[in-house]
């Protein structure tokens, strides 16, 4: 596989990642993770393992309106890419909207099937400049 089949594939995979982010997609989030998933957040550095990011998603507790991407550097190993960048997220946790720009790093591995799947998301928050 070269690095832009990777690179391909794995951006592929992200958007499906985001679009069942934004869906609240459980099922279709569950298919693009891998066993050992965590996500961290960006407001509270708080770790969620898979199955508890997941169930936040099945019980609506997760609600994104918009989650994207830009500015994608990808870094591209044998089975493996790390995929760095910024984000814009707005979303209703506990009903009370909320706007988020962030920069992540996150890891993509390719299983035996040959499929992509997320093992780590990790954001940071950009704060603002103060002034």
């Amino acid at each position: 596989m070269t690095t832009s089949d990777a690179t391909r594939e794995v951006r592929a995979a992200c958007q499906r990642w985001l679009e069942a982010t934004m869906t609240a997609d459980a099922a279709a989030l569950d298919a693009l993770l891998t066993p050992d998933y965590t996500y961290t957040h960006a407001t509270t550095a708080g770790v969620d393992e898979r199955e508890v990011w997941l169930e936040s998603f099945r019980t609506g507790g997760r609600i994104y309106q918009i989650y994207a991407i830009a500015d994608e550097d990808y870094r591209v190993y044998p089975g493996v890419v790390v995929l760095s960048g910024s984000a814009h997220q707005e979303m209703s946790p506990r009903g009370v909207p909320m706007e988020l720009n962030t920069r992540f790093t996150s890891v993509w591995v390719q299983g035996t099937d040959r499929a992509w799947r997320c093992s780590v998301w990790q954001a940071t928050r950009i704060v603002p400049p103060e002034g």
